[in-house]
């Protein structure tokens, strides 16, 4: 081979190895754009779940409180008829009236 054959090859090599170069460049950096828009997917979807099943999770929490207030507010109503009756039964028992009755 002579040598202006051997050059105008390496000419030709370099052109085809850039050229290659420049379609794998491009394709990777479309692969990492496509994986990266599906991973961002990802992670939005996530997120939507996880606030779904914290909006589920406050209103369960929500209610469990209210049934517990209810529960409570039943019991110290029973409290405090009870001890009404006490009140009332003691005051006609010891004839003392209760000043804040009218």
């Amino acid at each position: 081979m002579k040598p202006d054959e051997f050059k105008s090859l390496v000419e030709t090599l370099s052109k085809v190895i850039d050229a290659r170069a420049k379609t794998t460049e491009t394709l990777l950096k479309a692969e990492m754009r496509s994986t990266k828009d599906e991973l961002k997917a990802e992670i939005v979807s996530s997120e939507e779940r996880t606030k779904e099943e914290l909006r589920a999770e406050i209103l369960a929490a929500r209610a469990e409180a209210k049934v517990d207030h209810l529960h409570l507010r039943g019991k110290i109503d029973k409290i405090d008829k009870s001890h009404a009756k006490r009140l009332d039964a003691l005051e006609e028992k010891t004839d003392s009236p209760n000043p804040e009755k009218h």
